[in-house]
């Protein structure tokens, strides 16, 4: 575990200790071999009182007067050198760091496991207390955890399967951070194959046990009409030049990873015969009970009820797998964007002759039109068929 050398002001304790990503501004020295009880050592070494034990302990007391430990993570501590020890250590010279380091590294629980080691850490902390003592600030000693476990794993993945891990995980709060890191770790040590897997459907877990497409249907829509009203007063092609006519407009969905919906237009000529799936989930409408969905079905084995947009209620089996929710939501939304333009929600928009829709996603089976056979049902200017 390594130890972090930090010269700030005495009240920053707080702000240092919370600091769980090192992110903070401040004058560190990082990796070094200096534990809070290595200061003790390093003092009692230095007068020449290692095998006093009243001393010792009267030493101890005083160095670990300011220690702190983070609220959730253990590992995670703070302690201020007093500013008594802090003026002594400053005033340690060349030749006394030396002397202190060859018997420093021989106790017993030391941090430096060399006298190399042992001497470049009290040279780096002589110098952060003498800056330190200059500026009237602290030195503290900041433990770091060992990386995180649950991070580092899903930091190897790829594409959209980082994506889906890094969005949770920043997601989290501390503690479910470090939950993370000890369910991940457990599962390592049980022999658990796909121990990164286990450990999120364990955080994952929702109470969803029921999805009504008929409310999820009036939220889409209106999600429709933002975006149709703010293209009107700022043409903005999810592909193609904002000066063109619109040529497709496309409601792209995910179930698999996230759960969303998005809303865009294509105005490239060939956007029919040239399909491109432009995920810019900044603007979409997120649904993410559609991936607690799919994981009830697929993780947990368990049915789910399902409201169809027209209210008829279904229930989808395990066995049924997320294939069957993805078509009532591909069907849903299929419907949507029908009625939207029957009742002339795209008539203001600068439509291409012909312009066409679409319904699908790249992590998605369902398609529409069928087959992407562009047609009658699927042309937005109604009365202009091929």
């Amino acid at each position: 575990m390594s130890v972090d050398i930090i010269v700030a002001p005495q009240n920053q304790s707080d702000v240092i200790l919370q600091d769980l990503r090192n992110v903070a501004a401040l004058d560190v020295t990082q990796g070094t071999d200096v534990a809070i009880g290595d200061i003790v050592t390093i003092v009692a070494l230095f007068r020449n009182v290692i095998d006093d034990r009243p001393v010792l302990w009267k030493i101890r007391r005083e160095v670990n007067a300011h220690f702190s430990q983070h609220p959730v993570i253990a590992a995670r501590t703070l302690a201020l050198i007093p500013d008594l020890y802090r003026d002594e250590i400053a005033d340690l010279s060349t030749e006394d760091v030396a002397k202190i380091a060859v018997r420093w590294c021989a106790q017993e629980g030391a941090s430096p496991k060399n006298e190399e080691r042992a001497a470049e850490s009290l040279d780096a902390l002589v110098a952060a207390c003498k800056k330190a003592r200059s500026q009237a600030s602290g030195v503290f000693l900041r433990t770091n955890p060992p990386p995180h476990a649950f991070e580092v794993a899903f930091s190897s993945l790829t594409g959209k399967s980082l994506e889906k891990y890094r969005r949770f995980f920043d997601k989290l709060d501390d503690a479910k951070k470090y939950e993370a890191h000890q369910k991940y770790n457990y599962y390592r040590k049980q022999g658990v194959e796909d121990s990164l897997t286990s450990a999120y459907r364990d955080l994952t877990k929702t109470q969803t046990k029921a999805v009504n497409l008929k409310t999820d249907q009036r939220a889409i829509h209106r999600h429709i009409l933002q975006r149709v009203k703010k293209y009107c007063k700022t043409p903005c092609p999810t592909s193609g030049s904002p000066d063109a006519p619109i040529t497709l407009i496309m409601l792209t969905f995910d179930i698999e990873y996230e759960g969303y919906i998005d809303f865009g237009f294509d105005t490239r000529e060939d956007a029919i015969s040239n399909i491109q799936w432009e995920e810019q989930t900044e603007g979409c409408l997120e649904l993410s009970h559609w991936n607690e969905a799919v994981q009830r079905l697929t993780d947990d084995e368990l049915p789910l009820s399902v409201t169809l947009h027209d209210g008829k209620k279904k229930v989808l089996s395990p066995e049924s797998g997320e294939d069957a929710f993805e078509t009532c939501v591909g069907d849903m939304l299929r419907d949507t964007l029908i009625e939207a333009r029957d009742a002339g929600a795209f008539a203001k928009l600068p439509l291409a002759d012909p312009c066409y829709m679409l319904v699908g996603g790249t992590h998605t089976n369902y398609a529409w039109p069928v087959d992407l056979e562009f047609g009658a049902e699927s042309l937005v200017n109604a009365g202009n068929t091929e």
